[in-house]
């Protein structure tokens, strides 16, 4: 098993000057036909990300030349895929009518359900031949073996789009570097099975199930890979209610390194730990963990004693539809469980969720920092205002959403243009201003008779923000547009780097088709 795995998303870009029109097509025809187009030839599966420009000349200035991360940063923007990305794709295509775009929203479940994509012979993760255990008591319950379909475990959150093992630096076409983990041949380095991504497999199986006759559904690959997944999760649901991050066995890139270091400071940090991994690494026998008869290094535990709430509100929209459509009662339970998890990362001061809790000294301890925004939005639009209301007193949603702003939001001349990643009052993520608008329409509608002014304020505020990040709509070719993922370049305290606006977002482009059409993800 590949011993090391580094982060993904790590983007960069530069300025553009052409014009942005957008009045010669329908906006949101034109995204969907680039969200069309902008796929794997050999495999279908679409790109999570499209450099906008001469290629080569954005990807030299993306990340050190002679650097591992830099490398696996640019291969990631090249060609990779994230299964969330990939499940707001499908979510899109399977609603526009059209057969075409409904078999190629289907062809990913095909992928997930057999396990593999060309040369990634295995991208579901287990027990058996994988490092990867999701109940240390119980360590073969969920398994890596292809062949024991619906026992298998989560599929890996990042794939090589045209399943390709081996790349070259899209930089400066280089197939090998000496320092490279794990053999020098350029090749894919991302195997972590996170919860949160998995989740949204579920919820665009289940959106896509509504498309399979009544009577075939029972048998579909839609519900079976659905159920499947449900099943690795509940294995995660830790005695607090959270389901964990990933199983153990998963690497975690950060350990031990500051979020508050420069990017060149982290970049530094993770290829001296490449070549520390190439060279043999021992981990002192009093940092090693015995969980379930095993011994393991740290950087093998922390997703595992790691819970992130976002990732729990999307396991929360996935469960809830797996109980509206099986009726199995083991989902409301573990949506039960989950709201318990829920209430105990409430910060009553702040008005806000804690961004996860860690297990610390046999406790679970909300993490108070860093703020995240997703966070925020995904509670209101996963819970509704209502629940919130009820469960922390009349106004708590009202509340969220009027801190997130304070804390996150980036104004403009004309009001709120789009919220950061966290504390932050200078960058915009499309992608979350996506969520900001959907959850600001929920609490628009709820509040309208009992508080029409907080009502009203939500209303303006989804105006302002959909107006705001056109400012990253970009023409990328007659008919085809899309939306970038950020507007700057800078450390993201969650694990990875936003950038400048040429690098366009599939995910950013397909929230906004789902905003447009008014298609919540989170609901069947």
């Amino acid at each position: 098993m590949i011993r090391f795995l580094i982060i993904s998303l790590f983007l960069m870009g530069t300025s553009l000057s052409w014009a942005q029109d957008k009045s010669s097509v329908d906006l949101d025809q034109k995204l969907i036909n680039w969200m069309r187009a902008h796929r794997s030839l050999s495999t279908g599966m679409p790109f999570s990300f499209e450099p906008l420009g001469i290629k080569r000349n954005i990807f030299m200035n993306i990340g050190q030349k002679r650097s591992a991360t830099g490398i696996i940063e640019r291969t990631i923007i090249d060609q990779g895929i994230s299964i969330y990305d990939a499940a707001l794709w499908q979510m899109v295509l399977g609603q526009t009518g059209n057969q075409q775009d409904l078999d190629m929203a289907v062809r990913p479940i095909k992928y997930y359900w057999e396990g593999s994509l060309n040369e990634f012979f295995n991208i579901r993760s287990g027990s058996g031949n994988q490092i990867f255990v999701y109940d240390p008591n119980h360590p073969d319950a969920v398994t890596s073996d292809l062949s024991q379909k619906g026992s298998r475990g989560f599929i890996f959150r990042i794939i090589n789009a045209n399943g390709q093992y081996c790349s070259t630096d899209p930089a400066d076409g280089k197939t090998r570097y000496q320092d490279f983990p794990n053999d020098p041949r350029i090749h894919w380095e991302d195997w972590k099975p996170i919860a949160g991504e998995n989740a949204w497999v579920v919820m665009a199986a289940m959106h896509l199930l509504k498309h399979v006759p009544k009577q075939d559904q029972s048998a579909s690959l839609e519900l079976n890979l659905a159920q499947e997944l449900s099943r690795a999760a509940l294995y995660l649901q830790a005695d607090n209610g959270g389901i964990r991050m990933a199983p153990l066995g998963t690497y975690y890139h950060l350990l031990d390194i500051s979020s508050n270091s420069s990017e060149e400071q982290i970049t530094q940090a993770l290829d001296d730990r490449a070549r520390m991994f190439n060279h043999g690494f021992t981990v002192p026998p009093q940092d090693m963990e015995r969980l379930g008869g095993v011994d393991y290094p740290p950087y093998h535990t922390w997703y595992y004693k790691e819970i992130s709430t976002e990732n729990n509100l999307s396991w929360y929209a996935a469960l809830r539809m797996m109980y509206q459509v099986t009726g199995q009662t083991q989902y409301l339970k573990a949506m039960e469980r989950i709201e318990g998890y829920l209430k105990s990362v409430w910060n009553p001061v702040d008005k806000v969720f804690y961004q996860g809790a860690h297990f610390n000294k046999g406790i679970w301890v909300p993490n108070r920092d860093p703020f995240a925004v997703d966070v925020q939005d995904w509670a209101i639009a996963v819970l509704g205002p209502k629940k919130i209301d009820e469960w922390f007193g009349e106004g708590s949603a009202y509340a969220i959403w009027r801190s997130t702003k304070t804390f996150s939001g980036v104004q403009g001349r004309d009001g709120l243009r789009g919220v950061g990643f966290t504390k932050e009052n200078d960058r915009i993520s499309i992608e979350w201003t996506a969520g900001a608008i959907l959850a600001v329409r929920k609490l628009a509608a709820y509040y309208a008779s009992a508080h029409p002014d907080w009502s009203m304020e939500a209303r303006n505020d989804e105006i302002s923000m959909r107006t705001g990040v056109d400012d990253y709509y970009y023409n990328v070719r007659p008919d085809e547009a899309a939306y970038s993922y950020s507007s700057i370049r800078r450390w993201i305290p969650f694990g990875w780097f936003s950038h400048k606006v040429p690098i366009l977002s599939l995910a950013s482009t397909a929230w906004f088709v789902l905003i447009d059409k008014d298609i919540d993800p989170f609901e069947l």
